[in-house]
Formats: structure tokens, C-alpha cells, sequence
């Protein structure tokens, strides 16, 4: 693979974290003078090679015009200083695009692309195909791509942040559910589905969710675009008995292991996509029966002292709380409870919805903990405010009846108590079976 365009260049590398490490690793692995490398932070830098240059504090945005090339994160703004140098500028997805030669399946949705994208890769695994899968969180990028091997797909998701100001040519590309979030860094919804639908660009294919397909408009915003929708009055469809494609029954809705409508969704997607790829029904049928929810995605931790406690950590928006309230219905009895005074979440919605519920217990989290109850009418429910995760469950445990439902699904981030997501399921797991061998 001919990388010769980072040879004697003058690379800055922008902000070191996690993948920004990754990115120092790649560099120096393909001959990279460490010389030529800085890295650039707000902060002084933990752990940084004392070979390597950095420039910090007031400083780490000056002189951009320095250097030939710039790494930049793709979660870090085009602050302006930044924009005035894009044409100098690279994400590790952008690096990935340019330089991978083989196929690409790319996935995007404004939540539960995770599941989408796992359920595409088991799929195609399924169909006895090489893929390889990459995550819009956890591994970098350039952890994960060996450039010099031949898959027969690369399956990636990819977030608004990564799409923003992506070029790449890809075979198929997968859209989903568009709703407001991650506003504070788009500014506005015009450019956050701007991002989003940049997925469509320079894609040969592109399974697109009927309801988005309509509402924005893509046929006459795309005219030169294969746009494959599903669902609904699509050609990938389904009814209370079985799914379709082409309006032909290919399996029963008993077959599913995932639970709901969001899910059911997600499926239709990949109906479609088995349809584009020629992949036989029964090889669909057996993909579809052997696939699992993903960790932390209305996850079933287990049934604990005739309580089922479902995981689902990732759900930082109102809509996705309410996809996994309608999922579990009836059964649900407590559930832990975010608030984040961002005006692009839909409150109200969420609060009326937990109203028409079964919903009896309510952990209420901070920061805004006071409004929601207040919205609430807190009196109806049995009530914990807190911080502590431990506790909370120990509340769940006390209060949530026999064959009921604890739910986790937090509707907001939760910064104020925990550093990241992770920690929020970890924590949670740790303390639902800890509190069932006591």
C-alpha cells in the first residue's frame, strides 16, 4: 500500500486521545519521522513519547499553516482556525476511505446504528463472506484495518461527527432513523442531516429508511442516486405474521430474538440488503434466528430475583428511551431516569409517554433532576433521587415487583455522574448481580 503521502511531511497530530495514540502508532509503524510529528492539546499531554513534540495550552491552534498534514479527531469542531486549514486536514475515517481499495458497507441512524451494523456483519458472516467490522466507538479506525488485506467487506459505522465532511466512494450504504441530537455540535438540524445524508454520496447503493426517504425529500435532493427504500409500502416490509421481500413471505416474526419495533426496522434493512447481495432466504432466516441483542442495547441482564433488569446504557435521547419503553410495554415497573437541559430533546413526549405507562418507580439522576419530576407530578410514583448507581439498583430491587421490568435507559448523557457510557453500564451490571448474590 502506498502511503509515500506521509513521507517528509510535517504532521500535526490533534488532540491525544485514545485514537489520536492510534494515530502517533500508524504514523511511526509506516516510516514516519518522529521528527516530523506534533501533537497538538488544550492540556499538557499524559504519557507522550519524549520524542515527540506537542504544543499545548494557549498556543495548540497557532501556526496550522506550518505543517502539511493534520490529524484531527473526528468529534473535535471544525473550530475556525481548524476550518481555515480543511483542505490539510484528515480523520482516520477520511484516511480510511482514501486508501482502502475493497468493498465498503457503511451504516448510519441517529441511534440503534449499532445494532444495525452488527446484525449487517452477522449477516454476511452467515453468507460465509470475509468481513471485517468497524465501530463508530471503541477501536480507532487504524487499529483495525490492515490496508494490505483483502476482505470481501469492510462493514463501518459511522456517527454525524465522521460523516461531516467525508468523501469516499463505497459499494452499499445503509440510512436509518433521523432525529435531533448532537445539536450542540451541529449547531442546528439542517446540519446534522446534512451530515447524515452524506452517507448517501459517492455510494453505489444506499438502503434507506422509507419514513427518512419521504420527509427529506432524498429522490429529488439525490436524483443520480440508487436509493432502495424499506419499509412500510417498500418492497422490504412486514406484517404481524412474517417479513417480505418483494412482497414474497421469506420468515416469521417468531423467528426474532430481538424485541421490538425499532428492531423490526433494523431488520427490514437488512432484507433489503440480503436481496441486493443475492443472499439465499434460508441463509437469511438462519441470520436472523442466531442474532442477539448487542451489549447494552435493551440487553437482558437476566432475571434476578424474579425481576428482569434490561440494559440499555446507550439510550442518551428521549426517542430512544421511548422505542425501549414500547418494547418491553406492560411489564415495565421502574426505570432510571436522565435529564439534560438541551432544548432539542423532547421532553414533554417522554414524560407523557412514561404517563399513559405501567411505570410505578422512578430513579431520577441529575442534572435537571428537579423539572422532570416536576413534569411528572411526582407524587404518582415511588421516587429515589441519587448519584449512586449502587443504590439505585438497591432501589429497583426493593420496589419493582415480581415479573416486572427495571429498566436503565437514561434518556440524556449522564456526565454529571459518570466519565462515559461505559462506566454507567458497567457500573449497573456490576450491581444488579452483586445484589442478587447477597
Amino acid at each position: 500500500m502506498d502511503f509515500s503521502i506521509l513521507l517528509n511531511k510535517k504532521i500535526w497530530i490533534l488532540w491525544y486521545w485514545k485514537e489520536w495514540k492510534s494515530t502517533l502508532n500508524f504514523l511511526l509503524h509506516h516510516d514516519v519521522k518522529p521528527e516530523n510529528i506534533t501533537v497538538l492539546d488544550w492540556k499538557p499531554v499524559d504519557n507522550l513519547p519524549e520524542w515527540i513534540n506537542s504544543q499545548t495550552w494557549d498556543n495548540y491552534l497557532k501556526n496550522l499553516n506550518d505543517f502539511n498534514l493534520i490529524f484531527k479527531s473526528a468529534g473535535i469542531p471544525y473550530y475556525p482556525e481548524i476550518e481555515a486549514v480543511q483542505n490539510k486536514t484528515f480523520t482516520q475515517v477520511q484516511f480510511f476511505f482514501d486508501h482502502y481499495e475493497w468493498k465498503v458497507i457503511a451504516l448510519t441512524a441517529s441511534k440503534w446504528k449499532t445494532t444495525m451494523t452488527a446484525l449487517t456483519n452477522h449477516l454476511l458472516q452467515t453468507a460465509w463472506y470475509d468481513t471485517k467490522l468497524v465501530w463508530n466507538i471503541g477501536t480507532a479506525v487504524l487499529d483495525e484495518i490492515d490496508f494490505e488485506t483483502k476482505h470481501d467487506f469492510v462493514v463501518i459505522e459511522l456517527s454525524s461527527f465522521m460523516l461531516e465532511t467525508l468523501k469516499k466512494k463505497n459499494f452499499c450504504s445503509i440510512l436509518w432513523a433521523i432525529f435531533p441530537v448532537h445539536l450542540d455540535w451541529h449547531w442546528n438540524m439542517e446540519n446534522y442531516t446534512k451530515a447524515k445524508f452524506n452517507i448517501i454520496n459517492w455510494s453505489e447503493h444506499t438502503i434507506v429508511y422509507e419514513k427518512t426517504l419521504n420527509d427529506y425529500n432524498l429522490r429529488e435532493r439525490f436524483p443520480n442516486s440508487e436509493l432502495i427504500p424499506y419499509w412500510a409500502e417498500s418492497d422490504f416490509t412486514r406484517d404481524w405474521v412474517c417479513f417480505y421481500s418483494k412482497w414474497r413471505p421469506i420468515f416469521p416474526l417468531s423467528d426474532i430474538n430481538l424485541i421490538w419495533e425499532h428492531n423490526l426496522q433494523n431488520i427490514s434493512a437488512i432484507v433489503a440488503l440480503a436481496d441486493l447481495l443475492q443472499i439465499p432466504a434460508t441463509t437469511l432466516q438462519k441470520a436472523i434466528q442466531t442474532f442477539t441483542a448487542v451489549r447494552h442495547r435493551l440487553q437482558l441482564v437476566g432475571n434476578f430475583k424474579w425481576i428482569d433488569f434490561y440494559d440499555d446504557a446507550i439510550a442518551t435521547t428521549p426517542d430512544s428511551t421511548m422505542a425501549a419503553m414500547n418494547a418491553i410495554w406492560d411489564k415495565l415497573e421502574t426505570i432510571f431516569l436522565w435529564w439534560i437541559e438541551w432544548f432539542w430533546f423532547d421532553f414533554p413526549a417522554l414524560v407523557e409517554r412514561i404517563k399513559k405507562s405501567q411505570i410505578k418507580n422512578i430513579v431520577f439522576f441529575p442534572d435537571s433532576w428537579e423539572k422532570i419530576a416536576e413534569m411528572l407530578w411526582e407524587e404518582w410514583y415511588t421516587t429515589l433521587h441519587t448519584r449512586d448507581m449502587k443504590e439505585a439498583v438497591k432501589f429497583a430491587y426493593e420496589h419493582t415487583n415480581k415479573w416486572k421490568v427495571c429498566l436503565l435507559s437514561t434518556a440524556s448523557p449522564s456526565f454529571s455522574c459518570w466519565k462515559n457510557f461505559e462506566e454507567k453500564w458497567d457500573l449497573f451490571q456490576q450491581y444488579v448481580i452483586e445484589m442478587w448474590k447477597e
